[in-house]
């Protein structure tokens, strides 16, 4: 799918409608980008994930209810 080819506002929307929903669905989706271009392959690359996707549930949790407020 091209981006380009995508009305940006109905992905705006649709974006916004799934951190209503499911903010993991977000942290899921990333999850899979990095794995699918193996941006993370080594033991240590591995760890630093961990530590970033524990980062990013944090800030989802702490500021979930303003992801909530912004959509």
């Amino acid at each position: 799918m091209e981006i380009s080819k995508v009305d940006r506002t109905v992905l705006k929307e649709v974006i916004r409608e799934l951190l209503i929903e499911d903010s993991k669905i977000f942290k899921e989706i990333i999850e899979e980008i990095l794995k699918e271009n193996k941006v993370i392959i080594s033991e240590d690359q591995l760890e630093k994930r961990r530590h970033i996707e524990r980062m990013i549930q944090e800030d989802f949790d702490k500021y979930d209810e303003v992801f909530r407020k912004l959509a």
